[in-house]
């Protein structure tokens, strides 16, 4: 049983908001009003930030020098007041309650990569980098090499114009069967079936009308993802349309990176492999998520380990050339050992990259926050991403995407891992936003990106019904932020 931590802020009022979101971070059953407080001080010197912090006869303290340096602006000393107050908090809790430190430290966005890149565009060093996650956001070492190395190996893929060139996102939401971790907009066909029929023919449209505004402005389709849900519920007949609709409808003659999301591996018969090979996929997900058949039976997905053996197999003989796996870590029911037998029986089929997931207590699955469940996978958790990244070491693989989920089984981290040379640049400019991807489908994001880098979006409805209703506005949202993007 959980003991509430009840407790007050003193604290400058500006700091209010941030101080009481740290401390529900690092103790999310806090209630704030009355109890012992935790006094937070922060003041400004000419030599930089003193930072004190005091919680039931816990102190930390800490000296800011490096805010002082002369490449920070006004702006960077306000930002690093907000930072240190985080810090502060979480480091005088940890003190005083005993809490092991977040692998995180302060970040709690999706991002971190991005916070490093913008510091790499600042000319920051990687050993300098290192030290401010380290002091400013207290983010432990393995994390840290982590984060550092990814977004090293990102950079030469980065394209100097975020719309000389852009990414496609087409979404299917469907799937056999929902999942009970699944938060996604993915809608059984058991209960479903009958909206797919006419969604299709609203994403045919879609997909022509945006090929067709893009061609007028000359752009290029650099990458094309094609996710959900499970695209491959598409069959014969319907998915050859969706198929012929890519290839003919979008300036596809510079596109060099074609993938199709088939995570259920039942979907993946004879005949739409070879449909998605004559249409030039190049790369498909095929998604064990565990080798358990219990598990499986558990979160709701009706296939078997032996047809992941299957699909794989398919797969090589028509010739695909790239295929990745994802994982999830910290399913209900699983420990170490399990997720042990998962990568023994994942070795065998030798997949091209490895997506492991942590799993994040998401609101819109179907179970959320089993309290037993998740203190359980609290525990074995980081011994898991461990054996993950080993057993990815092992196979000739590299991290070179990572992203965070909130709710995430012990603050982790969900990575994607590749041989080099095969990594894939659709994860990369999607994850990092460094190109604009046009969002196609039910529950499909577009993401307009600035050569500065900012960051704008327009969200497709999640219902079928809904988004085949709206696609003609929705283009024609697209086409006018897509023309002022590029001042035409």
């Amino acid at each position: 049983m959980n003991t509430v931590n009840h407790l007050r802020l003193e604290v400058s009022e500006h700091l209010q908001a941030t101080a009481a979101a740290a401390v529900t971070h690092n103790l999310p059953d806090a209630q704030l009003g009355r109890g012992p407080a935790l006094a937070l001080q922060l003041r400004r010197e000419s030599t930089g930030w003193h930072c004190r912090a005091s919680f039931v006869g816990a102190v930390w303290e800490y000296m800011d020098e490096d805010i002082a340096e002369a490449h920070y602006s006004e702006d960077d000393w306000r930002r690093r007041e907000k930072e240190l107050a985080r810090l502060g908090v979480m480091r005088v809790l940890e003190r005083a309650r005993g809490l092991q430190p977040k692998p995180w430290g302060i970040l709690t966005g999706v991002r971190p990569t991005k916070m490093v890149h913008n510091m790499w565009d600042r000319g920051f060093t990687p050993s300098y980098m290192d030290t401010l996650l380290r002091t400013i956001y207290g983010v432990a070492p393995q994390r840290r090499t982590w984060v550092l190395d990814v977004a090293r190996r990102q950079r030469p893929f980065f394209p100097q114009d975020p719309n000389s060139a852009v990414s496609v996102y087409i979404g299917v939401p469907f799937c056999p069967t929902r999942c009970g971790y699944c938060s996604f907009a993915a809608y059984p066909l058991a209960t479903h079936g009958h909206l797919l029929e006419p969604f299709l023919q609203g994403l045919v449209r879609e997909i022509a009308a945006v090929g067709t505004f893009l061609r007028h402005h000359g752009t290029q389709v650099h990458t094309v993802y094609v996710g959900g849900g499970t695209p491959t519920v598409l069959q014969g007949a319907q998915l050859q349309q969706l198929l012929d609709t890519i290839g003919e409808q979008l300036p596809l003659e510079a596109c060099v990176e074609y993938t199709v999301e088939a995570g259920r591996p039942e979907t993946l018969s004879e005949d739409t492999v070879r449909r998605l090979h004559g249409a030039g996929v190049g790369r498909i997900s095929i998604n064990p998520q565990t080798m358990r058949q219990t598990t499986l039976q558990r979160v709701g997905r009706n296939h078997t380990p032996e047809d992941v053996e299957v699909a794989f197999a398919r797969v090589r003989s028509q010739g695909i050339p790239l295929i990745n796996a994802d994982i999830i870590l910290g399913l209900p029911g699983e420990s170490l050992v399990d997720v042990e037998y998962t990568l023994e029986r994942l070795e065998q089929l030798a997949p091209d990259h490895l997506t492991v997931h942590t799993l994040a207590w998401k609101r819109a699955a179907q179970w959320h926050k089993q309290a037993e469940s998740a203190a359980v996978q609290r525990h074995f958790g980081p011994a898991m991403v461990e054996l993950a990244r080993s057993t990815a070491h092992r196979w000739g693989m590299v991290p070179y995407y990572l992203y965070r989920q909130r709710d995430i089984v012990g603050g982790l981290e969900n990575i994607g891992y590749a041989r080099p040379g095969t990594e894939s640049l659709y994860n990369i400019f999607m994850m990092e936003e460094k190109q604009t991807v046009f969002g196609i489908g039910a529950g499909a994001i577009t993401k307009f990106v600035t050569a500065a880098g900012h960051v704008s979006r327009v969200a497709n409805p999640k219902c079928p019904a809904t988004y085949r209703q709206d696609v003609d506005a929705l283009v024609e949202q697209k086409n006018t932020r897509f023309r002022q993007l590029l001042n035409v």
